[in-house]
C-alpha cells in the first residue's frame, strides 16, 4: 500500500492536464482567437488573452472551462454620449457571430455572463471586456445590465508570487482542492475564489507537504469565504458547512496518521476526495488481479487482501482483468 503522502501526490498527478492535452488546447485556442479577431467579425476586438485556471496552471482534467478575455475597442462600441452598450447586447453579438461560423455552428451558447463555445472535449468561455486606464477591466455583471470591475492579471501575479514563495507547491495543492470542489461540492465555490483563499492563507503561512497544505486550506478557508462570490446565500452556507466537515475529517486523518494507523488515514482521504484518490499502487492492483484470476485471492476478517489468510474469493477476471494487459 502506498503511503498517505504518496497517495496525495498520485491524486494530483492523476488530475493534472497532460502535455498532449495542452497541445490540443493551444490548437483550438489559436483557431478561436483568430476567428474572434477577424476584421469581418464586426466585434472590434483590440486583443485577446487567456486567464482563469488555464492561464494560471491550476486547471484539472477532465478539462473544463478555458477563459478568454476579448478586450474591445472602446471607441467602436460607445454611443454618441460616450456610454457603453448594454452587456447583453454585446454578448448577443458575440453569440450570433460565432454561431454563424462553420467551425462553431450549434456549439455556442450564452452562459452568463459570458459566451461559451462547447467543443467535444473542452469548453471556452469568452468574456467581452473593456480595459480601464486605472488598471483592470470592465466585464458584464451577473445581472447582464451593467459592467463590473475585475483584475484578472493581478490574481495571476499574486498567485505566482505565493507559489514561488511556497517552493512551487501551491498550484498543485490548489488542483486537489478544485477536484474536491468539482467532485464533492458541485463546483459551488468559484474556481478563482479557491485561488484567492489559498493566496490569503499561505501568504504568511508555510507548509511542509501537500497533506499539511490541503489540511490547512480547509482549516482556514471558511474565514476567507466571501459571500458576494457565491450565486446565493444558500450556496455560501452550504460551502462553509462542507469545508468545516472536511476540515474535521482531515484533522481526524492526521491524528491517525501521526498515531501510526496510516491505513485508516488514507481511507478518510479517499472518502473526502473520491474516485481519483488511490489507495493501492498499479503494481499492487496487478498482484491482486493476478491472484483473482488464479483463484488464490483471500480476504481477511479485517478486509485485507492476501493469498494466505482469510476466506477464498471466487476466481474471476472481474473488473480488473484488463490491468494485467498493461
Amino acid at each position: 500500500m502506498p503511503t498517505l503522502l504518496q497517495s496525495i501526490t498520485s491524486l494530483i498527478d492523476n488530475i493534472t492536464v497532460t502535455d498532449r492535452q495542452e497541445d490540443n488546447i493551444k490548437g483550438s485556442l489559436s483557431n478561436l482567437e483568430s476567428s474572434l479577431k477577424d476584421k469581418e467579425s464586426g466585434l472590434f476586438i483590440d486583443r485577446t488573452f487567456t486567464t482563469g485556471s488555464y492561464d494560471r496552471d491550476t486547471n484539472i482534467r477532465p478539462l473544463d472551462d478555458i477563459d478568454i478575455f476579448a478586450v474591445l475597442k472602446f471607441d467602436d462600441w460607445k454611443d454618441e454620449y460616450g456610454n457603453l452598450p448594454n452587456p447583453q447586447s454585446v454578448l448577443t453579438k458575440f453569440r450570433t457571430y460565432l454561431n454563424g461560423l462553420n467551425d462553431y455552428k450549434d456549439k455556442v451558447k450564452q452562459d452568463r455572463p459570458c459566451v461559451t463555445v462547447k467543443l467535444s472535449d473542452k469548453d471556452f468561455d469568452i468574456l467581452p471586456s473593456f480595459a480601464q486606464s486605472g488598471g483592470g477591466y470592465l466585464i458584464p455583471n451577473y445581472d447582464l445590465q451593467s459592467w463590473t470591475h475585475t483584475y484578472p492579471e493581478q490574481l495571476s501575479k499574486d498567485l505566482d508570487e505565493i507559489h514561488k514563495l511556497r517552493n512551487y507547491r501551491l498550484k498543485p495543492l490548489i488542483k486537489a482542492i478544485k477536484y474536491w470542489n468539482r467532485e464533492k461540492n458541485n463546483k459551488i465555490i468559484a474556481s478563482y475564489h479557491i485561488e484567492e483563499i489559498a493566496i490569503s492563507i499561505f501568504r504568511n503561512r508555510d507548509f511542509v507537504n501537500y497533506e499539511e497544505g490541503i489540511r490547512v486550506w480547509f482549516e482556514h478557508a471558511k474565514y476567507y469565504l466571501s459571500q458576494d462570490k457565491f450565486k446565493s446565500t444558500d450556496d455560501f452556507t452550504v460551502a462553509s458547512s462542507k469545508i468545516s466537515k472536511v476540515s474535521g475529517q482531515l484533522n481526524d486523518a492526521n491524528t491517525k496518521y501521526v498515531g501510526g494507523t496510516e491505513g485508516e488515514a488514507i481511507q478518510i482521504w479517499k472518502d473526502v476526495f473520491g474516485r481519483e484518490f488511490p489507495t493501492v499502487t498499479i503494481e499492487e492492483a496487478k498482484k491482486v488481479a493476478s491472484a483473482l484470476v488464479a483463484g488464490v485471492l483471500k480476504v481477511g476478517s479485517n478486509g485485507n487482501l492476501s493469498t494466505t489468510i482469510g476466506q477464498s474469493v471466487t476466481a474471476s477476471k472481474g473488473f480488473y482483468g484488463d490491468v494485467l494487459k498493461e
